[in-house]
């Protein structure tokens, strides 16, 4: 997984400052930091959904955050970045980065460490 050089993000009070996203077609982990301790994960099945429905539920796990970081293959990535942009109406909140296989959970938490710090 590659090394961010992020800034850090500006605060909105209620609301997580960042997510780190791994999706395919399958499923989804969505991370979000926590005051203390380990990131929060969340793991979303696709189970008979179809992509739509998906994709949404994926966007109301991630929030309207300040950062938000999409991993996995790019024409899912590319859908879920779509959708997020609808929602939100803020593409400028999309952190770009290389496609990346499955990463593990530490993997994903230490990436949200990054990305909130």
């Amino acid at each position: 997984m590659p090394v961010l050089q992020l800034e850090p993000a500006t605060p909105v009070a209620g609301q997580p400052t960042s997510a780190v996203v791994w999706i395919n077609g399958r499923k989804a982990i969505v991370a979000h930091p926590t005051p203390a301790g380990p990131a929060r994960l969340e793991d979303i099945d696709r189970g008979i959904n179809a992509e739509p429905a998906f994709l949404a539920a994926v966007v109301r796990s991630i929030g309207d955050c300040q950062r938000v970081l999409v991993l996995g293959p790019g024409s899912t990535r590319l859908a879920l970045e779509r959708e997020y942009v609808s929602a939100f109406r803020r593409p400028d909140r999309l952190v770009d980065v290389e496609p990346a296989g499955p990463p593990s959970e530490a993997d994903l938490a230490a990436t949200l460490f990054t990305l909130s710090s």
